[in-house]
C-alpha cells in the first residue's frame, strides 16, 4: 500500500511540474526560432511546454492519477488483501490509457472545429484547456463505481 502512496504522490507532483511547465514557458519564440535553427534543447523545452504536447502529458498524468486515487479509496473501503493486484494493475494503466483518449478526441475536435488550434498559444488559452482536460481526465481514470 506504502508504494501505492508514493506512486500517487510522485504521479501528482508531476502533473503540476508539467502544469507549471506549460504555464511559464512561452513556447512561441522557441518555435519560431526552431524554424531559422534546430537546437536541441529547444526542441525539447517545446515538446515540454506546447500547448498540444503539454496537454497530452497533463491527461495521461491526470488519467493516471485518478486511476491510483481510486485504487488507493478502494484499498482502503475492502482492504488491500481483498484486491486482486492483476485488476488492480490493468484499472491503473487503463486510468492513463482513458486520459490519453480523451486527449485524444479533444485534439481531432479541435482540428475538426479551427484551421489552426494552436497556431498562436496564449497563456489564457493554456489555463483554460488544461483545467478542463486535466479535470475531464481525472474522472475517466477515476471510474467511480
Amino acid at each position: 500500500m506504502l508504494p501505492k502512496y508514493f506512486l500517487t504522490f510522485a504521479c501528482l507532483t508531476l502533473w503540476l511540474l508539467t502544469f507549471s511547465i506549460g504555464a511559464f514557458i512561452d513556447t512561441n519564440p522557441l518555435r519560431a526560432g526552431l524554424n531559422q535553427q534546430f537546437v536541441f534543447r529547444d526542441f525539447l523545452l517545446v515538446v515540454l511546454a506546447w500547448t498540444p504536447t503539454n496537454l497530452g502529458i497533463l491527461s495521461i498524468l491526470a488519467g493516471l492519477s485518478g486511476a491510483l486515487c481510486h485504487s488507493l479509496l478502494r484499498g482502503l473501503e475492502v482492504g488491500e488483501e481483498q484486491i486482486s493486484p492483476i485488476k488492480e494493475s490493468s484499472r491503473i494503466l487503463g486510468g492513463a490509457i482513458a486520459g490519453l483518449m480523451f486527449y485524444l478526441s479533444l485534439m481531432a475536435g479541435a482540428f475538426l472545429l479551427m484551421n489552426e488550434p494552436f497556431d498562436v498559444t496564449t497563456k489564457e488559452q493554456y489555463f483554460r484547456i488544461s483545467g478542463v482536460v486535466s479535470l475531464i481526465a481525472f474522472l475517466a481514470g477515476f471510474r467511480p463505481d
